[in-house]
């Protein structure tokens, strides 16, 4: 007996504040380490580890945009899960405020003074890339 491929895919993105996003989505778009990746229904098993930047979803034919950080994004054919520290939805981003965390990252890069494999570092450029990919995503969903 064939199976019905669904024409959407069930999209979670959970928090550790709980459920950030529930949506029945045609297309699905996230960042990789590794670059950017969409899945559509019926896609093949996919497990990714994801930095900060735009997750870009279809709803009944509308472009979505949120930023999300560093996690993880499990895919199959008919459900994308994300699991991420950070989300917010496009409409929701105070560009201004993302473009002083970005501001304040930067001169805590400049006066950083130890070593670039540190954990200090490290929370220096998450920060950044944070900002970055908020301000990123609050200018796609101004358009």
């Amino acid at each position: 007996m064939a199976t019905q491929q669904s024409e959407t895919l069930h999209l979670e993105v959970a928090t550790p504040t709980g459920l950030a996003l529930k949506a029945d989505a045609e297309s699905v778009q996230a960042p990789s380490v590794n670059g950017e990746f969409g899945v559509f229904p019926g896609h093949l098993p996919l497990l990714a580890s994801l930095k900060s930047g735009a997750l870009k979803y279809r709803v009944a034919g509308k472009e979505h945009v949120a930023a999300v950080g560093p996690g993880f994004a499990e895919a199959g054919p008919d459900k994308v899960t994300v699991l991420t520290d950070l989300f917010v939805a496009g409409e929701d981003i105070d560009k201004a405020g993302a473009e002083k965390d970005l501001a304040d990252a930067n001169a805590r890069m400049t006066a950083f003074k130890g070593e670039n494999d540190t954990a200090e570092y490290e929370e220096i450029i998450r920060d950044a890339e944070w900002a970055q990919a908020r301000i990123d995503v609050a200018v796609e969903a101004s358009r």
